[in-house]
């Protein structure tokens, strides 16, 4: 299971509550590229096909077919640097 960390999960919700980009939007973690082992992460205005859909307290991500299994028993945090930035990383859950 791929879960969310509540900071993670404000953060989804907050960047996809644009009007523009509709109610199914949600972030997207794809891979990349077949060169390097990185995941990509964006915003989203819906499913691709095939992707699996994982929902909590309305923060919505979708995952690419390829991202499923290296994500498996994960957590997804949001970090917020000095900057005001966030970035959003893949820990090991528990």
């Amino acid at each position: 299971m791929f879960t969310m960390t509540h900071e993670a999960r404000a953060v989804v919700r907050r960047v996809t509550a644009h009007p523009r980009l509709g109610e199914e939007s949600g972030l997207r973690i794809a891979s990349q590229d077949e060169q390097t082992d990185a995941l990509g992460v964006g915003m989203a205005a819906g499913p691709r096909r095939g992707d699996e859909v994982v929902e909590h307290d309305g923060a919505r991500v979708y995952l690419d077919e390829e991202a499923v299994p290296r994500v498996r028993g994960r957590l997804l945090d949001a970090v917020t640097e000095d900057s005001g930035r966030v970035q959003f990383v893949v820990r090991r859950a528990g």
